[in-house]
C-alpha cells in the first residue's frame, strides 16, 4: 500500500468520523431541547399569547396542558383557526414555506392556569411535532416601557416579573433607590429570599426575567420599589405599590348583615308577645267561666245545706272536679 492510499484511507476515516460527531451533537442539541422548556410570562385578568414555530407543516394541530389525553387536550382541530372557551390556536404557514407557526392563547388569566403547556403539529401520515412552554402567571409584567402602578389587598401576596434584554450578576430588589439602606434582598445566583421578600433569576426565555415576591402585605409595604439586574449598571425596573385595608370591605358586609338581622329580631319579638297575650287572655276566659260555674252550683244548694264550714264538691263531667272552700265567718 503507497503512502498516497494511505493518506486516502486516513481522510476517509477522519470524515467518516466527522459525521458521527455532527450527529451526536445534533441529536445532543435535539435532547437538550426537548428538556430545556421555554418560560412564557402571562399577567393575572389578561390575555396571553405563545407563538410555536416547527420547520414541518401539519394539517392536525394541537394544544394540551402537559399532555395530549382526555381533559389536558384542550384543542384538536384541522382548521386554521379554532376557540374553545378561553382557549384559541392560529395556524400561519409563512409565505417562505420555510416553517410554520401555530399561536396558542389563553383569555382571562387566572393563576391557576400555571404549569406546562404543549402546542402541535401533526398529520395521518406521519408523527406529530411539538413544542413545550411554561406559563407563569404574575400580577403585573415590567418591560420598562412605562412605570407602573400596582395595587394590593393587605393580607395577599405580590409577583411581578421584570423583564430584561440581557443578563446580569448580582441581581437585587430594593425598596426606593436602591441605596445601602434600601436593599431588601439579593444574590449573585439564581435565587435569594429574606424574610417576606424573594427574587428568582429566569433565563428560560428570549431575554432575562427578575421573578419578584413579596408576600403577607400590609400598609406600611406601600411605596417606590426597584428590581435590578445588575446594580453596576442601567438594568432596573421601578414600579409603586398601595395596599389597602379590607377592614371596610368587612364593615359594609357587617352592616347590611346587621340591617337585615335588626328588623328580623324585632319581627319575632313581636310576634312572641302576640301570642303570650293570646294564651294570657284564653286563660282568663277559661278562669272565668270557671268561677261562674262554681258560684252557679252554690248558689242552687238548699239552704239547709249550704253550710259555710262544710266542703261542697260537685262533677260537672267524669274528666274535671270542682271544689269550693268556704271561710267560716267570725
Amino acid at each position: 500500500m503507497t503512502s498516497w492510499e494511505t493518506q486516502q484511507q486516513e481522510t476517509i476515516m477522519m470524515a467518516r468520523l466527522s459525521s458521527l460527531c455532527l450527529v451526536f451533537l445534533s441529536l445532543q442539541v435535539r435532547c437538550s431541547s426537548t428538556v430545556e422548556t421555554l418560560s412564557h410570562y402571562g399577567v393575572s385578568g389578561g390575555n396571553t399569547t405563545f407563538s410555536c414555530v416547527f420547520l414541518s407543516s401539519g394539517r392536525i394541530k394541537f394544544f394540551c396542558r402537559e399532555t395530549c389525553e382526555g381533559e389536558n387536550l384542550l384543542i384538536r382541530t384541522s382548521d386554521d383557526a379554532a376557540q374553545i372557551g378561553r382557549y384559541r390556536t392560529e395556524y400561519v404557514r409563512e409565505a417562505s414555506r420555510t416553517f410554520s407557526v401555530l399561536s396558542v392563547s389563553i383569555s382571562e388569566l387566572t393563576r391557576s392556569d400555571a404549569g406546562r403547556y404543549r402546542c402541535g403539529l401533526g398529520d395521518s401520515s406521519s408523527p406529530a411535532s411539538f413544542l413545550d412552554f411554561r406559563l407563569v402567571v404574575v400580577d403585573d409584567l415590567l418591560d420598562g416601557n412605562e412605570h407602573h402602578h400596582i395595587h394590593r389587598d393587605a393580607g395577599s401576596s405580590l409577583t411581578v416579573a421584570c423583564s430584561f434584554g440581557s443578563s446580569g450578576l448580582v441581581k437585587s430588589l430594593c425598596r426606593g433607590e436602591c441605596g445601602d439602606k434600601d436593599l431588601l434582598v439579593e444574590t449573585d445566583g439564581v435565587g435569594a429570599n429574606k424574610g417576606r421578600y424573594s427574587i428568582k433569576y429566569d433565563g428560560e426565555t428570549s431575554g432575562a426575567v427578575l421573578l419578584v415576591t413579596v408576600t403577607q402585605l400590609t400598609q406600611s409595604d406601600s411605596g417606590r420599589y426597584r428590581c435590578v439586574m445588575d446594580r453596576t449598571s442601567d438594568l432596573y425596573r421601578d414600579f409603586s405599590l398601595t395596599v389597602t385595608d379590607d377592614v371596610p370591605v368587612v364593615v359594609g358586609v357587617t352592616l347590611a348583615a346587621m340591617m337585615v338581622l335588626i328588623p328580623a329580631a324585632l319581627l319575632v319579638s313581636c310576634r312572641r308577645r302576640s301570642l303570650r297575650e293570646s294564651r294570657g287572655s284564653s286563660s282568663g276566659s277559661n278562669s272565668e267561666r270557671t268561677t261562674s260555674t262554681l258560684k252557679g252550683f252554690y248558689q242552687n244548694l238548699s239552704p239547709a245545706t249550704r253550710d259555710q264550714n262544710q266542703i261542697y264538691c260537685s262533677l260537672e263531667n267524669p274528666n274535671k272536679i270542682l271544689i269550693s272552700v268556704s271561710e267560716p265567718q267570725e
